[in-house]
């Protein structure tokens, strides 16, 4: 098994980083917007918006772009060229990886609601970009 950034398709990439952030919109702007907010503390979506700094959807690009990046390496290591194993590879590093580290964040601040938001958005945000890499790479 070899990591390396030359086996990278970097167009597949691109649209990871793309369909991953019009997910994560949809997720906190449309699916989830109301109760995220609450789980915060804010009364609505909308006075929640206002109190992010807009520099955070940058750092959120750059968060995705870092995790389609590092989803093609262990692809291309591992052989990684079937639907079920993006999602296997998907589940394993949302399970292991992401989930193991950003639970116990919310347990210190003790806000269940918002982990299961945020926590369900990059699993499946994780498994996703896993799936287009092997479709477009």
């Amino acid at each position: 098994m070899e990591f390396g950034y030359s086996g990278i398709n970097w167009i597949g990439i691109i649209a990871s980083v793309v369909v991953g952030q019009i997910f994560l919109t949809i997720w906190f702007a449309v699916l989830f917007g109301d109760p995220w907010a609450k789980a915060y503390g804010a009364a609505d979506k909308a006075q929640h918006t206002k109190e992010i700094p807009a520099y955070t959807y940058g750092i959120g690009a750059l968060c995705v772009l870092l995790v389609s990046v590092g989803l093609a390496v262990l692809q291309n290591a591992l052989g990684v060229a079937s639907i079920g194993a993006a999602i296997a590879l998907g589940l394993f590093v949302a399970v292991h990886f992401c989930i193991a580290t950003a639970v116990p964040g919310y347990a210190f601040l003790r806000r269940w609601s918002a982990c299961l938001y945020a926590v369900g958005s990059q699993a499946v945000l994780i498994v996703l970009l896993s799936i287009i890499l092997v479709i477009i790479g």
